[in-house]
């Protein structure tokens, strides 16, 4: 039954509401960039801009280092998932193994608890493989992606059986048909989850400051964090935070604008809402 002419309005009304709850934040932080520092902690429109903030920020930290080195942690950790999550959706898609229903349980559970509980023994590992303060360090810990596994296993097994068995009749191996057939099908799939991974790693905070200790190796979120603590007397510079804050979305929400229809559609055909 179509909701009657107030209820459309109403809805319209909370979902305006709501959005505009959502994106002001946004918004403000990319109007204060522009902003001197002395009306950035005001509700102040004096029409004053300018680019300070943003030489302030390349002035005062190695900017060009810390984004390379998120450059380093994204791509590096996303080549190695998008091979691993395809083996480990193929399996669980396609091949019959006993404990398999172990296995799902062990990938889900993985969803479910949160990262953060296992930051300790994560550390203690990485300890024992003399791998704090690397590069290494702070992407190993996320080759694997349980969310990747299952976001492509639906789409696997939405690939006809019969195409698998024409390749193994043609002659095809795994890794063929992987190449051929699933991974050509998937690519809504693929495409989404590089996003995802993306938008993760490249805001990831918490781990590389665990992790990582020289200056050198810093990624972007921490150049963030410690801009607010640079300023000496003068306190922390809330404009230029703004201005780097926007250097560090800008990249993320422009990829998401290009490839929203297909990051959508991905989750819905995949029945992962």
């Amino acid at each position: 039954m179509k909701p009657s002419k107030p209820i459309r309005i109403l809805r319209a009304v909370i979902l305006t509401v709501l959005c505009a709850i959502w994106v002001f934040p946004l918004l403000w932080t990319a109007f204060s960039a522009f902003r001197p520092g002395r009306l950035v902690t005001s509700f102040s429109f004096e029409p004053v801009f300018s680019l300070e903030n943003f030489r302030y920020i390349f002035d005062i930290i190695p900017f060009a280092s810390y984004t390379m080195n998120s450059l380093i942690f994204v791509v590096g950790i996303l080549a190695v998932q998008l091979t691993t999550i395809t083996f480990a959706a193929y399996a669980v898609a396609r091949i019959p193994f006993a404990g398999k229903g172990v296995v799902m349980l062990l990938i889900m559970a993985q969803i479910i608890i949160p990262g953060e509980v296992l930051l300790l023994s994560n550390y203690l590992t990485l300890r024992d493989m003399h791998l704090l303060d690397t590069r290494l360090g702070v992407m190993i810990v996320s080759f694997g992606s349980a969310m990747g596994i299952l976001l492509l296993r639906q789409s696997y097994k939405s690939i006809p059986l019969a195409l698998e068995e024409a390749a193994v009749l043609d002659g095809c191996n795994v890794l063929q048909m992987l190449v051929y057939i699933y991974i050509p099908s998937c690519k809504t799939a693929y495409l989404s989850f590089a996003i995802v991974s993306i938008n993760w790693h490249w805001n990831n905070f918490l781990w590389p400051l665990i992790v990582i200790n020289s200056p050198n190796k810093r990624s972007l979120p921490l150049g963030l964090a410690l801009l607010t603590k640079s300023s000496g007397d003068a306190g922390p510079q809330w404009a230029a935070v703004t201005a780097a804050t926007v250097l560090i979305m800008l990249p993320l929400l422009i990829l998401f604008l290009i490839f929203q229809k297909q990051f959508i559609k991905s989750f819905l055909t995949s029945g992962m809402k």
